[in-house]
């Protein structure tokens, strides 16, 4: 489920992009009616979504895999050039990643933790605190954004402990 707090989030940056994008392109008085506008949209949009009954009937694991469940959460796993939305598990023996259906690249990832190497955290665009890069034994690579990194690293390192 996305909270309300981080779908107002998402729609004051994507509000201000928006003003500046219009002001460059307009003027700023066309950027003071558009911006917010689109931004309550966008908002709008992305915590309805977020919260569709469809979305978490797609994303929803096997039954005998929620008695391993440890945390869980949305997320973009990055193949390629596209985020591939979904809802991130972690489950007592590993990662798993389901996409939803509103992806190009749709897609399942299940993630051993005899498989990982080391977990490191990076940061969207270079600013935003919110990613998780899991380096395979094999030194490939899985990045992941989540929102609450933080809740999800205590949880990754008390199991990969274990």
């Amino acid at each position: 489920m996305l909270p309300l707090k981080n779908a107002i989030y998402a729609a004051l940056a994507f509000g201000i992009f928006m003003y500046v994008g219009a002001t460059l392109l307009h003027s700023p008085g066309f950027a003071n009616v558009a911006a917010p506008i689109a931004a309550v949209i966008f908002g709008g949009i992305l915590y309805f979504f977020g919260n569709s009954k469809t979305v978490k009937q797609q994303t929803q694991i096997d039954g005998d895999s929620e008695n391993e469940l440890v945390y869980a959460g949305g997320a973009n796993h990055f193949i390629n050039a596209e985020a591939v939305g979904g809802k991130l598990y972690l489950l007592r023996d590993r990662f798993e990643f389901v996409s939803h259906k509103f992806n190009i690249q749709n897609h399942t990832t299940s993630i051993l933790f005899e498989e990982i190497e080391r977990v490191e955290t990076f940061n969207s665009l270079g600013i935003i605190p919110n990613g998780i890069r899991i380096i395979r034994t094999n030194h490939s690579a899985e990045k992941f954004v989540v929102m609450g990194r933080a809740t999800w690293l205590e949880h990754i390192h008390e199991q990969l402990k274990k």
